[in-house]
């Protein structure tokens, strides 16, 4: 009695997927985008919250300046040219510390901020604070950004001069 081998599979066969298996993928791929796709922000939260961090480092830096010179430093606001810059105490610009240029900062033509409004300026009434030779601002306040909808404030407490950024409808 002769026994009959087995049918070898071709290779080709082995490795090949079946249409189960590939749908099953898809059907995984399609889940796991459903769930991670309302939690990716939209460009303009994106945006204004990075321009929020922005500001907050740029305000620290003229702080620091203001501590290390002994000098007052000014941030100052231009809500009708989404702007603002840093300026010393005569209000000479400062020079912004790696471009080597005037420390400006309109949003309009800084890369990828160009959706990133400013919204609102108040430090007691003036659209500027001024950080004095301890760090201290002249007055407490915010600075409100927005952009598609999004907005985020920028506060400065008054006295102490810490600085923070509160999403307000993120």
């Amino acid at each position: 009695m002769m026994r009959s081998r087995p049918r070898q599979i071709s290779l080709a066969k082995r490795r090949a997927f079946t249409l189960v298996e590939i749908l099953m993928v898809l059907m995984i791929l399609g889940i796991a985008a459903a769930m991670i796709a309302p939690r990716l922000g939209s460009m303009g939260d994106i945006q204004v919250s990075s321009a929020a961090r922005t500001l907050v480092a740029n305000m620290e830096y003229a702080q620091n300046e203001a501590i290390v010179t002994q000098q007052d430093m000014t941030v100052e606001f231009n809500e009708s040219f989404e702007k603002y810059w840093l300026a010393d105490a005569a209000g000479n610009l400062l020079t912004h510390p790696v471009t080597k240029r005037d420390f400006t900062v309109e949003f309009p033509n800084e890369r990828g901020l160009q959706k990133v409004e400013v919204l609102s300026a108040d430090f007691g009434g003036n659209d500027k604070v001024t950080f004095d030779s301890l760090g201290s601002p002249s007055n407490g306040g915010s600075v409100m950004l927005g952009a598609d909808g999004h907005t985020y404030r920028v506060d400065v407490a008054p006295v102490t001069g810490r600085i923070q950024v509160v999403a307000i409808n993120p």
